[in-house]
């Protein structure tokens, strides 16, 4: 819950919500929940069952494979999730909501895990269908649309040090990147020359399928080689010495290009 990119940003957000709304206690409403950032359906009512021990039912992954391969159902229907919401009202508890809740989701996590379920400990496989069928693969995984995005990574190193960027993000601050440009952008104007930095020579393009994955996008990259470096003007820009890279924290691509330097599949100048 609390989204995945930004879980610490929105726990941070909703907890000054809830201490200044509501005098630190955090509301026992499902609307009033989905308020806050980051907060869904499955979040609030996780929450709702849980801390508030009220009858509603939290759907994750795990208990959706939990009650899909009890019952023996296939993802393969625009139903599926409706038919896993079903099926747990019809088998839920009349009580102790917060014990059912978290019960599924351990069921789902520690016992009917994604492989090699531990069928031999599960306190409900004589009812479970896919026991007896020995078919545990209940998903039937539609094709993700990939988003391509194209970008130039901007490649410059002198004296045994890289350039590298930090977008001065409160939430990734931390982090080192590799300088990346977006391909509709023009690579050569003055307008970047001046501000970001000067530059000599023409740079070269050294590598064009230099390709990342992220969730469902795909990176296409281009890859910049800049000789020599005049002068920086945009204090995003900074350099990191060669030899303490591996004590920066790097965003995931960035460690990507520097282990292809180290293994020499990238030339390193």
């Amino acid at each position: 819950g609390l989204g995945y990119y930004s879980r610490a940003k929105n726990l941070l957000n909703t907890a000054k919500i809830v201490e200044s709304k509501y005098k630190g206690i955090l509301p026992a409403d499902y609307e009033t929940l989905k308020s806050f950032p980051g907060i869904g359906d499955y979040t609030a009512s996780a929450i709702m069952a849980i801390a508030f021990d009220k009858d509603f039912i939290g759907i994750d992954g795990n208990v959706e494979r939990f009650v899909a391969r009890l019952f023996g159902f296939k993802n393969n229907k625009n139903n599926f999730k409706n038919s896993i919401f079903i099926k747990l009202k019809e088998i839920k508890s009349e009580n102790n909501f917060s014990q059912f809740a978290q019960a599924l989701m351990e069921m789902g996590a520690l016992i009917c895990t994604p492989q090699n379920p531990r069928c031999v400990i599960c306190p409900v496989k004589k009812n479970c269908i896919s026991f007896k069928k020995k078919d545990f693969n209940y998903k039937i995984y539609n094709k993700k649309r990939v988003n391509i995005k194209k970008y130039y990574l901007l490649y410059a190193s002198e004296k045994n040090k890289i350039l590298f960027f930090n977008k001065k993000n409160k939430l990734l601050q931390d982090f080192a990147n590799l300088p990346l440009l977006d391909y509709k952008k023009n690579l050569f104007d003055m307008n970047f020359k001046k501000n970001s930095f000067q530059f000599e020579g023409e740079p070269k393009i050294i590598e064009k399928n230099f390709t990342h994955n992220i969730s469902n996008i795909k990176m296409i990259i281009k890859i910049v080689l800049f000789k020599r470096i005049k002068k920086i003007n945009d204090n995003k820009f900074y350099w990191i010495n060669y030899n303490k890279i591996d004590n920066s924290l790097l965003s995931s691509f960035s460690k990507k290009f520097i282990e292809l330097i180290k293994t020499k599949k990238i030339k390193y100048v």
